[in-house]
């Protein structure tokens, strides 16, 4: 059974090669490894390999009007359809409506009830003291982070970060030092990949989120949108050399947005699933945002 790497990228959708797409105008050598050779937009071909699979997904789920956070990541990481069961689209968090879904049904819940114990199941962003402020004070989690908590999964922080046993959200850690610790070491992408492989020696499942990718797309500035994606194609170049033949990579994103620059909003394409590696079949015929998760879950049951 192959240990399994999630990295979720927030807000990146597989729009028209157009001048407003990034990920048809940037040279991302890793990226395109990912996708058989190919760039991340509305022409890619599909790919249903026994250890690689790429296909496009559904992120509108049924509903009209554009995908959001809240409700595309709670249909994401639970295989059920979140922004049905509240009746539109929501964001950034997730409605109240769905919150009991996400904490009793997430990829994290799911794999424990299939018998993974919660020690072996990691999220592995790294959050500073003030997060948890003011998330108490207001009480909104994110999905990522009320699946997590409900399941037992904790949370890491700045001694996890310290010890490299954890990722700051930027990678690098460059934000972290300059708006949290000034004493921070500052490390590449290469560094941050190999942190996050090694993860997998004591777990069976690694949750990684990167939400940069969406605030790029909301800037609308092609400055900011290639400086992430270059510091992603570094991360994604240094992990896939990283990874051990047994673990099975998964990358999706819960909807649209950086791929079109035209416009602040997000967009109504599909987004991306890749799996690399043992198991990656399990994922060949996923058509949507639900199919993601049951996959995940069925390599432990099925």
């Amino acid at each position: 059974m192959p240990r399994v790497l999630f990295v979720f990228l927030d807000g990146v959708g597989l729009g028209p090669a157009t001048v407003d797409n990034p990920l048809a105008t940037l040279d991302l050598p890793a990226f395109e490894r990912m996708a058989g050779g190919q760039r991340w937009t509305a022409d890619l071909a599909p790919i249903r390999q026994p250890r690689h699979v790429v296909v496009p997904i559904d992120a509108t789920l049924g509903l009209e009007g554009l995908p959001q956070s809240g409700t595309g990541q709670a249909t994401l990481f639970t295989g059920e359809n979140a922004a049905a069961a509240h009746g539109r689209h929501f964001g950034p968090y997730p409605p109240t409506t769905v919150r009991p879904l996400v904490a009793e049904a997430s990829v994290f819940a799911q794999l424990a009830a299939a018998g993974v114990p919660p020690e072996r199941l990691a999220f592995a962003n790294a959050y500073p003291d003030r997060f948890f402020r003011v998330v108490e004070a207001r009480g909104r989690w994110t999905v990522t982070t009320l699946a997590a908590t409900a399941a037992g999964v904790r949370l890491r922080r700045a001694g996890d970060l310290a010890a490299r046993r954890a990722l700051p959200a930027d990678l690098t850690g460059e934000t972290w030092r300059r708006l949290i610790d000034p004493a921070h070491a500052v490390q590449t992408e290469a560094e941050a990949a190999h942190d996050l492989a090694a993860l997998l020696d004591d777990h069976r499942f690694v949750l990684h989120e990167y939400y940069l990718t969406d605030k790029a797309g909301h800037s609308r500035d092609p400055a900011r949108a290639a400086e992430v994606l270059g510091s992603l194609d570094r991360f994604f170049g240094a992990l896939l050399d990283a990874l051990p033949p047994d673990v099975l990579l998964v990358l999706s994103s819960d909807h649209g947005n950086l791929e079109d620059l035209g416009t602040k909003s997000h967009t109504r394409h599909p987004v991306p699933l890749v799996a690399w590696g043992p198991g990656a079949d399990a994922f060949a015929e996923a058509t949507s945002l639900l199919d993601v998760t049951p996959a995940v879950v069925g390599l432990w049951t099925g």
